[in-house]
């Protein structure tokens, strides 16, 4: 009797097991894809600055750049530093508002 139920559940647990590498493998190489894209545009940024628009290269690392810029945008590579900054600053007037009329309202 237990062998009917030990089959399928070995199976199951196997199954899961192996999807859960499966995810964990995907959120290790998104995490570090995200850096190294970071990394990539930081260096662009840098080489850019650097750059005058007389140079040869400039329009093309200016482009290269850019695309990089929009990509890393579509991919939400910077929504937790750019929701972070915008939550801090809409917060902090919020508070500044919210403590004047609480001390108006005293």
């Amino acid at each position: 009797m237990v062998q009917v139920f030990a089959g399928p559940a070995v199976a199951w647990v196997t199954f899961f097991g192996v999807m859960m590498l499966i995810v964990l493998g995907i959120g290790i190489y998104w995490l570090f894809n995200k850096r190294a894209r970071l990394r990539d545009i930081e260096i662009l940024r840098e080489k850019l600055g650097q750059m005058t628009t007389m140079d040869p290269e400039y329009g093309a690392v200016r482009a290269l750049y850019t695309s990089m810029v929009i990509d890393a945008r579509r991919w939400h590579f910077y929504h937790s530093d750019a929701a972070s900054g915008d939550h801090g600053g809409s917060h902090h007037s919020g508070a500044d508002d919210a403590g004047s009329g609480g001390h108006g309202d005293q």
